[in-house]
């Protein structure tokens, strides 16, 4: 009888160092147990995280340097795990006042963090955890697939059809080093296949995180950018890259601040099928931002602009385009980058308190269903009734959603039913503005 073959200690049992040593490591989710765990009983292949493959996982910190509970989670246990710790801010001093979008946005920044992170207790008992904004899944090692390539030939072959991914990059003193952040596994690939939604790409083939198979483009197509193909008339651009957020701070250039991925199955996403046909149908591919009347381009994948698309029932320029939206009219308006961060000497502020209008917390490539201008009021002036001009709330009082300041409401002294808190840019805001206005940024 053949000698019984020795297995050695299950994963289970082995320490996190020899797990790492045959590269695999335990989920780190801290309330309860892994999911997986759960839904694979003794299936040790499945609950395991591969180092080799991280795209499906979740980087965390802990601030105990002797820590040696793990860094990373299976997505959706990080998922369900996020949850609990909103729930716990939600309850949480000046959080309870921001909206759902705010909270999750904060979370892990500096200024939700300090409030929740008492709701993130590490395993091992002695820190607390935080989301790894800056770290980003590396690609794949070729083992996973199996390939049994030489490496000369793959060296070749890597130089010759390395795939032509969007990636947010940072370029340090010129040189083409970045670090590229992604929002969740796969939602950066140029497209995604069987998409109904306008526009659908005939001509382009989508480009895989595994299977690299892009066509090689010489430079003068790279720098024209890719016009692709198929519905909406083909005059969207493709984006090739998110260089153009590299002026943005380190801590911005995470998904929750640039909008990366659809929302709906398959990229029918509503609000990007609604900004493309609405556009397409205009025959625009470029809109102007509303303050400096820079020329922006649009692209057919999130980030769909380098700023932020809003919906306003007043019409700011000339250049907002008109839409019906549940029976309403509407005003589709865009505002660039450079405006939003108040770059260059950018920006805008209120002629009545002198305070300038911040945009930099809103998330960019996207579109808000409310005019961004009269969410945040600043002064009594800001609230008055565009008919008898007296207050139409107290100084102190304000509304329960930024939304609410763009509907119709009466004045209480009048009875005239307006939009009283959208008012025109040029009654409410001076300019102040770079001298060099149309001055591409940065």
């Amino acid at each position: 009888m053949a000698p019984r073959r020795h297995l050695g200690p299950t994963p289970a049992l082995m320490g996190l160092e020899a797990l790492e040593e045959a590269g695999v490591t335990r989920c780190c989710v801290p309330s309860g147990d892994c999911l997986r765990a759960q839904q694979a009983l003794n299936d040790n292949d499945h609950v395991l995280i591969c180092l080799d493959d991280l795209r499906d996982t979740v980087r965390v910190t802990c601030n105990n340097d002797g820590c040696h509970s793990g860094r990373y989670m299976h997505r959706e246990c990080f998922d369900q795990w996020e949850q609990t710790v909103l729930a716990y801010l939600k309850t949480c001093g000046r959080a309870r006042s921001w909206s759902e979008r705010q909270r999750h946005q904060n979370l892990w920044t500096k200024k939700g963090y300090d409030l929740a992170y008492k709701a993130c207790a590490c395993k091992c008992g002695r820190g607390h955890l935080k989301k790894d904004l800056d770290w980003m899944p590396p690609p794949p090692t070729s083992r996973i697939f199996g390939r049994l390539e030489d490496m000369d030939a793959s060296k070749k072959k890597k130089r010759k059809s390395k795939p032509q991914r969007p990636s947010l990059s940072i370029n340090t003193n010129g040189h083409g080093m970045g670090s590229e952040i992604r929002a969740r596994a796969g939602s950066l690939s140029c497209s995604s296949t069987g998409s109904s939604s306008p526009p659908s790409s005939g001509s382009e083939p989508s480009v895989s995180p595994i299977h690299g198979h892009c066509k090689r483009k010489n430079k003068m197509e790279l720098n024209e950018r890719i016009r692709i193909g198929g519905g909406a008339n083909g005059i969207f651009t493709r984006r090739l890259d998110f260089s153009s957020f590299n002026a943005l701070p380190k801590n911005k250039l995470n998904s929750y601040q640039i909008k990366t991925e659809d929302e709906g199955n398959h990229g029918n996403d509503d609000t990007r099928c609604f900004i493309l046909s609405t556009l397409a149908s205009q025959g625009r591919s470029k809109v102007q931002c509303v303050l400096c009347e820079e020329q922006l381009l649009v692209f057919d994948r999130y980030p769909l602009v380098d700023g932020t698309f809003f919906l306003s029932p007043r019409q700011h320029a000339k250049s907002c385009i008109e839409v019906k939206v549940e029976g309403r009219t509407q005003f589709l308006t865009v505002v660039c980058m450079g405006c939003l961060e108040g770059v260059n000497g950018r920006g805008i502020a209120c002629r009545f308190c002198n305070q300038k209008w911040d945009g930099s917390s809103l998330v960019l490539g996207t579109m808000y269903s409310y005019d961004i201008f009269a969410a945040m009021p600043c002064c009594t002036e800001r609230i008055k009734c565009n008919s008898c001009y007296k207050p139409v709330l107290h100084p102190a009082q304000r509304l329960n959603f930024f939304s609410d300041y763009s509907h119709m409401v009466p004045c209480p002294h009048c009875r005239t039913l307006d939009t009283h808190f959208v008012k025109p840019l040029g009654f409410c805001y001076s300019r102040q503005m770079a001298r060099a206005l149309h001055v591409a940024w940065p």
